[in-house]
């Protein structure tokens, strides 16, 4: 502990009511559809069990969690809404803690068809089917879909059975890979049961893939995922700002260097400050342009490599930097799609990995 968190200058500041804000607007932009908070990875960073108890004042409908484990700590913190596992269930002890704890797992193997054949009581448990229409990683072959629709109606200890797939290209606006996709769901013909299809970017760009149930992820945490998010204004807020604080400022002449590797070469006379983050943070390493960081309400371009505790930047045009001064590293702005764009990423990955570094603060 030494190393990390509570230790370190960097922090996390987590808007729950921004959270909230953005559940409720989702919730109606897929038509008032029963919307599921995926939060798995501990909540992308942000905290599953305050996460959850946050949208649970928001009347969440639902959550999804990657694995069994996540989601028996959600129940054991006093979880009451309907829990489904994204992965399914690895073992057969795991599928017993799915009917202890009341946990919706998804089906997408035949190891799951036999432990599910295997338990004679499965006390009304709750199964989500999943069909792969292109995703090419968890799911049935849609030709298999009717036939195990009917192995699993024929369980009689079993309880509900829902349908669901995974949308592999709707962030892209222009793609007509989800339009491929749902007619691949239409032709299942099982449209009388409950489908869950959309996700975030469903959700935001692909009205037809509002089916019952929609899982939000990305968007639920204010990070919008539509490749045309540059030019639509969507009503998201940032739920997540990571921030620390100025550890010096210092004047440079014109062809010094800063940094590992000799990267930047001071172009005219130049003030540095030096900020405490760096890769040990969460924050990225890689860049292939200039992020961006705020300071004193004004953005600064980040300058040489990131190090391990350590960013600089150049805050020639501000005046009076000094030490202990608050920097944001991303927020509102910059954007943690931004600083993503810079850093041949994704927002998703900044935010698990921010989140799992630093302190988390709670407001909201």
């Amino acid at each position: 502990m030494n190393s990390h968190g509570a230790n370190r200058h960097s922090r996390a500041i987590i808007d729950l009511e921004a959270l909230r804000q953005n559940y409720r607007y989702l919730k109606e932009t897929a038509g008032g559809n029963r919307l599921i908070a995926v939060i798995k990875a501990d909540a992308y960073g942000h905290g599953a069990v305050e996460v959850a108890t946050a949208l649970a004042d928001a009347d969440a409908d639902a959550f999804a969690v990657a694995t069994v484990g996540e989601a028996v700590v959600l129940r054991q913190a006093g979880v009451t809404q309907k829990i489904i596992i994204m992965s399914g269930f690895v073992r057969l002890a795991e599928l017993q803690s799915c009917i202890d704890y009341s946990l919706d797992p998804v089906l997408h193997h035949q190891f799951h068809l036999d432990c599910l054949q295997a338990v004679p009581d499965l006390s009304d448990l709750e199964v989500w089917l999943k069909i792969d229409t292109g995703m090419g990683r968890l799911g049935f072959s849609r030709e298999r879909g009717r036939e195990i629709v009917d192995f699993l109606a024929g369980l009689n200890t079993l309880g509900g059975i829902r349908m669901m797939t995974h949308l592999a290209h709707a962030d892209a606006v222009d793609s007509g890979f989800t339009e491929l996709q749902m007619g691949q769901v239409k032709s299942l013909g099982l449209d009388d049961y409950e489908w869950g299809i959309a996700n975030s970017a469903g959700i935001l760009g692909w009205p037809d893939t509002h089916r019952i149930w929609v899982r939000a992820g990305i968007a639920l945490y204010g990070a919008d995922p539509m490749s045309d998010r540059k030019q639509m204004q969507r009503e998201l807020r940032p739920a997540m700002v990571m921030k620390s604080l100025v550890l010096a400022v210092n004047a440079h002449q014109k062809g010094d260097m800063i940094g590992y590797g000799n990267t930047y070469t001071c172009p005219v006379d130049m003030t540095i400050a030096v900020v405490a983050a760096g890769y040990a943070d969460g924050y990225p390493r890689h860049k292939v342009d200039s992020a961006q960081i705020e300071i004193q309400g004004k953005l600064c371009d980040v300058v040489g490599r990131v190090s391990m505790d350590m960013i600089t930047a150049d805050v020639s045009h501000l005046e009076d930097v000094r030490i202990d001064d608050e920097v944001t590293l991303f927020g509102a702005n910059p954007d943690v799609n931004d600083l993503a764009d810079c850093s041949q990423t994704i927002a998703y990955e900044i935010l698990c990995n921010v989140g799992a570094h630093v302190k988390r603060e709670y407001i909201g």
